[in-house]
């Protein structure tokens, strides 16, 4: 259990794989269980892209709704949701910036 005087850590980026794919809806992919871990993808991956050593990464894409992933040996993971079941949506927008944070936090204990 946390102490309240203990500060916890911040959070770190790690290098990796993001996968930008068309947006998913759970429909669409092979979930294993009911985790944020998936065996398969069927929709159209976008781009697959390196991040750096500190988990910052940018990417150039058309305007419309992607679905991000990371993997976890050979799985997929993606955690969030929105209200349609569909996973990890962000939204580009033509001539913005979208501000985009992963958390790839499958292996933390709260």
């Amino acid at each position: 259990m946390p102490s309240v005087d203990q500060q916890s850590a911040s959070p770190r980026g790690i290098q990796t794989t993001l996968y930008v794919y068309e947006l998913t809806n759970l429909k669409q992919v092979q979930q294993i269980d009911n985790s944020a871990f998936y065996k398969t993808i069927t929709t159209r991956l976008v781009k697959k892209i390196q991040t750096k050593p500190d988990g910052s990464f940018r990417v150039q894409l058309k305007p419309g709704i992607y679905s991000l992933f990371i993997k976890k040996d050979e799985l997929f993971y993606a955690n969030i949701f929105d209200g349609a079941n569909n996973i990890y949506p962000v939204k580009v927008e033509k001539g913005k910036m979208t501000t985009v944070h992963f958390r790839a936090d499958y292996d933390a204990a709260y």
